[in-house]
């Protein structure tokens, strides 16, 4: 089976081919070309091509098929960033007639996810005629804030649970809402029986009888058309897959349904339980960081993997003894760890969704009950993070903010290990409160921030574990200390609710600071490395980060996190100032060859 599938026309949405409208002609809204050539001037196009000759027949007509709904998935990110997205792409195609202004619109629009893009100071705005982001994105009603709902929800606490639900989005109860989702379900009847207490609900609202602003609509029936155009193709490729590969096929079919109910946990079970053959394939909505509101609601991402039998089997082996890792932990959690971890290296086909882009290592699911019945898989990146130009661009940074003795201390070692026990560093440490509750429940709007700083941390002091037990080389922790101290630079100052990766990685730089692992020299405008400080200082951020995710008390957590922001123009301004200067790139641009060529 072949299918030819072209970047541009299945990335974005289907142009309408009409108008006259010349680039130079542009309405008021459109970045200029001289804007956008200066964010392309700074943009770093990586191409991944990886060998497909090792599939079969049927093992590149599923991945064509999950190419396709990668592309649904793109519609619904998009659609779920901005309300505008679509409709804003529609129109600059529209427009897109002589070529270099709108071309470098649309590869910003392609990198970027939406209308909405990060300015070389980090600042988000739009470079196309839609209004300005916010903080729910299109999740939330517009204007929703967290001083309208909390109110509503201290008075009607049975409703936080599903108008905060991983999978909700929330919306106003508007009749004309209320209408159009209940002729979705009279579209569908599936869903209507996979949902079966929200046809009440809606008429429940529409009728007057509960006069409550907001209402929570499933993904699955807020995007219908589409989730059940990407069920019909998902499920399509677990059949061409039933014989060659069982366990991939059931994953498949499984998750097929998940997408409808909104319910991932039959569908997380087979991902962690399965041993699939090549391809692998992370499917549906998980992370929930770019719900800048509240830090819960999930956004849709896809990508098509092919496993590297040869490392995946190196690195398995290397992956017992996680309970003793547990147990040497700064804090006592009385948690047991499985050792038999779904853990693969693999060479990505291509990313839709929130996962396109330069991510080195994806670990989940997320769900903390899945989590702790099933476990989980961790998928490490490998041609991203073997790229000669990204770790060329890493080294830049790292010899920029280091004084010269440790300018090659960082080698490509350091930054796969590093990576990938911060992703197994997620399956360790504390996964509730010590009271019972989820983590991203008892901290919100924080959570993402600590268990992106704990797995940080968990890295780092596994790190020195492993180096002390004689694991690990001194010559490979010595770059796995350097990748962590390359992990904290930071090129301009974070935007703390909305960036929590930045936030925690400025948060550990002060911290090092503050401790004497890192020094700062304003005449020559570089760090010292006190690797002597190093296990000492790692282990007592982990113990700090550990006990607030233990106690689960929101306002420790934002004092911490208020204590280690600081932003000062001496020091991190000139830093960051002297990185931004010294690299050749501030953004990737990834693209696929499989997006561009048949299967």
């Amino acid at each position: 089976m072949y299918i030819k599938i072209s970047i541009l026309s299945v990335i974005f949405a289907t142009a309408l081919l009409h108008g006259n409208c010349k680039a130079q002609d542009l309405p008021e809204g459109y970045w200029s070309l001289e804007q956008a050539t200066k964010v392309q001037n700074k943009t770093r196009t990586v191409v991944l091509d990886p060998d497909i000759s090792g599939l079969s027949e049927a093992e590149k007509a599923v991945a064509a098929k999950l190419i396709l709904v990668g592309h649904i998935f793109n519609r619904i990110y998009q659609n779920s960033l901005h309300p505008q997205a679509l409709d804003s792409l529609r129109e600059l195609k529209t427009l897109h007639k002589d070529g270099e202004r709108t071309a470098a619109l649309l590869d910003i629009y392609y990198r970027s996810g939406g209308p909405i893009t990060t300015t070389l100071d980090n600042k988000r705005v739009p470079f196309l005629p839609v209004t300005p982001e916010e903080p729910g994105k299109n999740v939330y009603p517009a204007g929703m804030t967290s001083d309208l709902l909390d109110p509503f929800l201290e008075k009607r606490p049975e409703l936080a649970a599903e108008l905060l639900d991983v999978r909700t989005v929330v919306r106003a109860s508007t009749d004309a809402n209320i209408r159009r989702d209940l002729g979705m379900l009279d579209r569908f009847p599936v869903l209507d029986g996979l949902h079966p207490a929200l046809r009440d609900r809606l008429q429940t609202l529409l009728s007057g009888k509960d006069d409550a602003p907001w209402y929570a609509l499933p993904f699955s029936v807020r995007w219908a058309p589409d989730i059940m155009q990407a069920y019909k193709l998902i499920h399509a490729a677990a059949e061409e897959i039933k014989t060659e590969d069982p366990d991939f096929s059931a994953y498949l079919a499984l998750r097929a349904r998940d997408i409808l109910s909104d319910n991932y946990e039959a569908g997380d079970a087979a991902w962690v339980r399965g041993r699939f053959k090549h391809l692998n394939a992370q499917i549906g909505s998980y992370e929930v960081y770019a719900d800048s509101l509240y830090g819960v609601k999930s956004f849709f991402s896809m990508n098509v993997l092919i496993r590297d039998l040869e490392k995946s089997n190196e690195l398995s082996a290397a992956l017992g003894g996680l309970q003793e890792i547990q147990d040497s932990l700064p804090v006592v959690t009385g948690r047991k760890i499985s050792s038999d971890i779904s853990v693969g290296v693999y060479n990505i086909l291509a990313d839709f969704g929130q996962s396109r882009g330069a991510n080195t290592a994806t670990i989940l699911p997320n769900d903390a009950d899945h989590t702790r019945k099933y476990g989980r898989t961790i998928l490490l990146r490998y041609n991203i993070m073997a790229n000669p130009g990204l770790f060329e661009g890493r080294q830049e940074t790292f010899q920029a903010a280091v004084e010269a003795e440790h300018a090659n201390d960082l080698t490509l070692d350091g930054p796969f290990y590093r990576t990938l026990w911060h992703e197994v560093g997620h399956y360790l440490g504390v996964d509730k409160t010590s009271d019972g509750r989820e983590l991203n429940e008892a901290l919100s709007p924080w959570g993402s921030h600590y268990e992106e700083m704990k797995a940080d941390l968990v890295s780092a002091f596994t790190s020195a574990h492993l180096n002390a037990k004689g694991d690990m080389t001194d010559e490979v922790f010595r770059s796995v200390q350097a990748a962590s101290i390359l992990r904290v630079l930071q090129k301009n100052q974070p935007r703390t609710r909305e960036q929590p990766y930045q936030t925690m990685q400025l948060m550990q730089m002060n911290y090092f600071l503050e401790h004497g692992l890192l020094s700062f020299d304003p005449s020559s405008e570089r760090l010292t490395i006190h690797y002597d400080r190093y296990n000492q200082v790692i282990s007592q951020m982990l113990n700090d980060v550990l006990e607030i995710q233990q106690r689960g008390a929101p306002q420790r957590a934002t004092e911490f996190i208020e204590k280690y922001i600081s932003w000062t123009p001496d020091l991190h301004a000139r830093l960051a100032e002297r990185l931004r200067n010294s690299s050749s790139y501030r953004f990737v641009m990834v693209r696929y060859k499989a997006l561009d060529q048949d299967l």
